[in-house]
């Protein structure tokens, strides 16, 4: 029978092994054995069962209950703060919910949003981890990933997000070069939505904003109008960001004054 002392010795090692794997994912159960000194029997044993509850994914990566218990204190305070007037702005226009995803491990996760104002909308809480393999938001968060990479977080995702799938996606390219996506009915059968990256850098997605309702609120003769107001944002939530680091980094730099003082001393 485990004894008290057994069970918080388990949870020690699974700290342990944890810590590592948070620095370095690739990381072999032969190296982590060797590194925590530890039976590599027992490094098995309990990487599978982190697997198995949703604490790792099969590659290591943060699962989905991971997520969720990490997702209140995740550092996504300047990216929600820079989009807190594009959602506003977004749901007084459109009058549907706005929201901002990043991806975590095989989950995307609602960082911000606005619920939308009409009766009948849209309804997750912040930090919810929800499926990357399904909607217009995961897609555009694996779009600009390498194909095995992208293969395998989806892999990974439709593991841990079990039901009935949607129709696969290959054509990564069109959404890379007009730079939104769109999904109708995916993940629940009246859902729609429209979403597109924020970039930090060149060709790096940081996130993904959207549009999210009823699907028969997402009309072709409506779309063009969207597609443009969120893209328009997206670049303002990009300069925006741009703007505070730039602050940060000036506010890190001592100024001339201080250098010479420095020197001098």
């Amino acid at each position: 029978m485990r004894t008290d002392s057994s069970r918080i010795a388990v949870l020690s090692k699974m700290a342990e092994i944890l810590d590592v794997l948070t620095e370095d994912s690739s990381i072999t159960l032969q190296a982590l054995s060797q590194q925590l000194n530890l039976p590599r029997p027992t490094i098995y044993r309990i990487v599978q069962t982190l697997i198995d509850q949703g604490i790792l994914t099969s590659s290591h990566q943060p699962g989905p209950r991971l997520i969720h218990w990490a997702s209140p204190s995740r550092n996504t305070h300047a990216l929600e703060q820079a989009s807190q007037e594009s959602l506003q702005r977004l749901v007084s226009t459109f009058r549907d919910t706005a929201s901002v995803y990043t991806r975590v491990g095989s989950a995307r996760v609602c960082i911000a949003r606005i619920e939308g104002v009409e009766s009948l909308r849209h309804t997750i809480q912040v930090g919810t981890p929800l499926p990357l393999h399904a909607g217009s938001a995961g897609r555009i968060l694996l779009a600009w990933l390498d194909d095995e990479t992208r293969d395998r977080l989806i892999h990974e995702s439709q593991t841990f997000f079990p039901g009935p799938s949607p129709p696969s996606f290959s054509d990564w390219q069109e959404i890379r070069e007009k730079q939104w996506a769109i999904s109708l009915g995916e993940r629940e059968s009246a859902l729609g939505s429209i979403s597109v990256p924020i970039f930090t850098g060149t060709n790096h997605v940081i996130a993904a904003l959207s549009i999210s309702g009823p699907q028969e609120r997402f009309v072709t003769d409506r779309q063009d109008a969207i597609i443009s107001a969120l893209q328009q944002e997206a670049q303002k939530i990009t300069r925006l960001l741009c703007s505070a680091k730039n602050e940060h980094a000036l506010a890190a730099t001592p100024q001339p004054s201080q250098a010479i003082v420095n020197k001098e001393d």
